[in-house]
């Protein structure tokens, strides 16, 4: 578990840094006030979704790896 903890900390870390600087670019050319909020949430939460189900399959691959290798000699 403690490289899913760490990709973790590292999604989270990379999808607020990507939340930051795309409510900025939003925030600097936004024409209508339903684009300010609601666009940015939107496109970061399939960011966070995409890291997380890559977090998620690396993870499982990472601890089932050593019983698959054994299962296969």
């Amino acid at each position: 578990m403690d490289i899913f903890n760490t990709l973790l900390i590292v999604l989270f870390i990379a999808t607020a840094i990507y939340y930051i600087v795309f409510f900025s670019l939003t925030y600097y050319w936004h024409e209508k006030k339903t684009t300010f909020v609601v666009v940015p949430v939107i496109y970061t939460f399939e960011f966070f979704i995409i890291g997380f189900l890559i977090i998620s399959i690396a993870s499982i691959v990472v601890n089932f790896l050593p019983e698959v290798l054994t299962l296969w000699q």
